[in-house]
């Protein structure tokens, strides 16, 4: 019996279903239509003779053989990822200008740019750290070839959507605090799109608050919350030596997802390249 023929295509897709949690989303991702996405599932069920999906009241839900074909399918997409980075635009030369939301180098950032470098010496990086709004609109105003900003929420996503990110509270190690006094918050200043979180979810609850430290600078803020000056509001990736997510001990309340999203100009040497390295990185996590 012949072996079936794993299309990246239809694996990519298959993936994007399960992380959007349907096919509508999975469809808006992919710039495709629906009905094309469900027929690319089909077939990949076809070439495999296989289950993937089953409904669940009005829901579709991976089966157990979608659970393993899904870790499978992450690892072959990011094997391609990696291939296709290996051997392309090694010989690229010139500069690659890059803005970056402060939160994003908290975790995926640094790593990424080191394997880039690798690849590509030829080419220089001009890295910007800046507020989402501001890393925004010069994207738009040209100055930055490629650009990774996150969003508050899903809808202001105008690229290509990596992924999520979950909030946490984080304080220092062993922390302790009483709802009868108002919760000291550690900060960044407007505009930041964590306080923005932060103030809006206490602000549905019962806590008082207050600002005890507000700061520009991501070392300043960890540093005040390691000393115990307060709690603030982060992606997993701030959890330094000294520091617990302390939300769920603490009865704080739950905080949304913070959306990746990635821009790129595709024609520049070496942006396409970085974007592959970057969704590469999201699949790993994910």
């Amino acid at each position: 019996m012949p072996q079936p023929n794993l299309s990246t295509e239809l694996l990519r897709t298959f993936v994007t279903v399960v992380d959007e949690d349907g096919f509508i989303r999975a469809a808006e991702r992919l710039h495709k239509t629906q009905s094309t996405v469900s027929q690319q599932v089909r077939r990949l069920e076809q070439e495999l003779d296989v289950a993937l999906f089953r409904t669940e009241g009005r829901k579709r839900v991976l089966t157990s053989t979608g659970e393993t074909m899904l870790g499978y399918a992450r690892q072959l997409l990011a094997l391609q990822e990696d291939a296709l980075a290996a051997i392309t635009e090694q010989s690229a030369e010139g500069e690659l200008r890059i803005g970056v939301s402060l939160s994003l180098t908290e975790s995926m950032l640094p790593s990424i740019l080191a394997r880039f470098k690798q690849h590509n010496p030829g080419i220089r990086l001009n890295v910007q750290t800046d507020y989402s709004n501001s890393v925004c609109q010069d994207y738009d105003d040209e100055r930055y070839d490629l650009a990774l900003i996150l969003r508050r929420d899903r809808s202001q996503v105008r690229g290509e959507l990596l992924g999520y990110e979950p909030l946490i509270w984080i304080g220092p190690a062993g922390y302790q605090w009483s709802k009868n006094r108002p919760l000291p918050l550690v900060l960044l200043n407007v505009p930041c799109l964590f306080r923005e979180a932060t103030l809006q979810a206490l602000d549905a609850t019962d806590i008082s608050w207050r600002t005890v430290y507000s700061t520009t600078s991501f070392t300043s803020l960890m540093a005040a919350v390691r000393a115990g000056l307060g709690v603030t509001v982060r992606t997993q990736g701030a959890l330094a030596e000294g520091m617990e997510s302390i939300g769920s001990q603490l009865g704080l309340p739950e905080l949304p997802p913070v959306y990746i999203e990635l821009r790129y100009r595709s024609k520049v040497p070496g942006c396409e390249q970085l974007a592959q390295l970057i969704r590469h990185e999201r699949l790993q996590a994910w």
